[in-house]
């Protein structure tokens, strides 16, 4: 049996090192990710980690290695919780495939399998790796001797043993094979095999912090591209991402006086202000550029999932939704497997269920053939 203090602090770890993680994944090569320790100290605490990959050195020249080098002392490890003794750490990911001559994707477990000895490389500590379970939108950990996983979801402590299924799940590896296939710094655009790959754009979520300033360089995705009759007055709505215990909500921000606000719904409550913390925002992206444009369509129409070019704009099952109550619009957000839509304002939860929601706007990615990247 395992000590139920133990296994709190396990579910704890998973929580912190999911959330971050998949702050990671939203922004794609040029965010950060979790990793173990400091780099100084791999080669004695964490030889399989890899940090300084033999592969790598292999193929580098002396100065080569000295860049290297240098590019790898800036990458710092920032302490972010005490854990029964233990500590939790940050590894900021600084510069691109240039400066460091790699970089993070995430690959099937099965493929890696067969490509083991390929250009990528597994980030482990050990035997443990991190693995991302897309159908629960978990990270979690994957002992790679015993072949298991396991995960916090929600209050559960799950663990997968079976092949099919981990062979699915996508562990995190390190890439020293050129740069990553949507990169369009001035080394791969010179680079014309590279430049000719179609490239495949992502939702953009941009990470921000509630209480900081409103950003100025980034366009985010303003509900139904216009100012909402609210019971405040007209006001403009942005799409919000919060993960709360490691479960995604789909919220509202605002500018507030230059700053960013938040709201959030969850269990029948509000969360706004200072407990927000750390959150993500949805970048506008142009559709030539994106290869899909952004709309917001009718719940009944978006929950469609059969002869389509557009699906909605989600995370696990939640998606942006403005909600109108008589003549005012909220955005909230709307689940689609439960059919039900939430939203607050000033500390007033709305909630509407089954056929009160067919006509509520949903934002949802249509797909463009019309643009310069497909």
């Amino acid at each position: 049996m395992v000590n139920k203090k133990v296994a709190n602090g396990i579910l704890t770890i998973l929580r912190c090192y999911r959330r971050i993680t998949l702050a990671w994944i939203a922004e794609g090569p040029r965010g950060q990710m979790v990793a173990p320790t400091d780099p100084q100290d791999l080669s004695a605490e964490c030889r399989a980690c890899g940090w300084t990959p033999k592969y790598v050195r292999s193929v580098m020249d002396e100065e080569q290695q000295a860049d290297y080098g240098t590019s790898m002392e800036r990458q710092r490890c920032r302490a972010r919780m005490d854990i029964e003794g233990g500590t939790i750490k940050l590894l900021v990911y600084e510069g691109n495939h240039v400066t460091n001559h790699f970089y993070y994707e995430w690959v099937p477990l099965a493929k890696w399998k067969v490509e083991c000895k390929s250009n990528r490389e597994r980030v482990q500590c050990n035997g443990s790796v991190p693995i991302f379970w897309k159908e629960k939108a978990v990270l979690g950990n994957y002992d790679i001797h015993e072949q298991k996983a396991s995960f916090a979801v929600s209050d559960s402590f799950v663990e997968i043993a079976n092949l099919s299924t981990l062979g699915e799940m996508s562990v995190l590896v390190r890439n020293t094979n050129g740069g990553p296939p949507e990169c369009t710094c001035a080394q791969c655009s010179s680079d014309a095999d590279h430049a000719s790959k179609n490239q495949l754009m992502v939702n953009d979520w941009g990470d921000f912090c509630c209480g900081n300033l409103w950003p100025a360089d980034k366009p985010i995705m303003r509900a139904l591209n216009r100012p909402l009759n609210t019971p405040r007055g007209p006001q403009d709505h942005f799409v919000a991402l919060w993960y709360r215990h490691g479960k995604p909500l789909m919220g509202r921000a605002w500018n507030d006086d230059g700053k960013i606000n938040a709201s959030f719904v969850d269990s029948n409550h509000e969360f706004s202000g200072k407990i927000i913390g750390s959150l993500q925002m949805l970048v506008a992206m142009q559709a030539t550029a994106a290869g899909f444009e952004y709309c917001w369509l009718p719940y009944e129409q978006a929950s469609r999932y059969i002869g389509k070019d557009f699906a909605p704009v989600h995370m696990s099952y939640v998606a942006p939704c403005v909600i109108q109550v008589d003549k005012f619009e909220i955005l909230g957000s709307v689940n689609l497997k439960k059919e039900r839509a939430e939203a607050s304002f000033d500390g007033r939860i709305i909630t509407l269920d089954g056929p009160a929601i067919r006509t509520l706007k949903v934002l949802c990615r249509k797909d463009r053939d019309d643009t310069m990247v497909i």
